[in-house]
């Protein structure tokens, strides 16, 4: 019982806050100037099309450099893209 106690009382006047991850990923973008939702290859360039994971087509309009968001090792570059009609 006392060993449980004595986290508590040494963490007494301390305040813990849970930021969202999506709250920092916004503040990172407005300092660094990253846009885009879109992952695409290391060869991807402003202009080029490229299919969308929702099968529609798209124009890169922005590069972002390489990112942790972009999961796939085969697209690692954070791009923004404007579905073309």
């Amino acid at each position: 019982m006392l060993c449980s106690a004595v986290p508590l009382l040494l963490l007494q006047g301390c305040f813990f806050f849970f930021i969202p991850g999506s709250v920092i990923d916004r503040a990172s973008d407005s300092m660094t100037g990253a846009e885009g939702q879109n992952c695409v290859s290391v060869n991807a360039k402003i202009g080029d099309s490229v299919r969308l994971p929702n099968g529609q087509m798209g124009t890169i309009k922005s590069l972002s450099g390489e990112t942790t968001r972009c999961k796939n090792p085969a697209l690692p570059i954070r791009a923004l893209v404007e579905v073309t009609a």
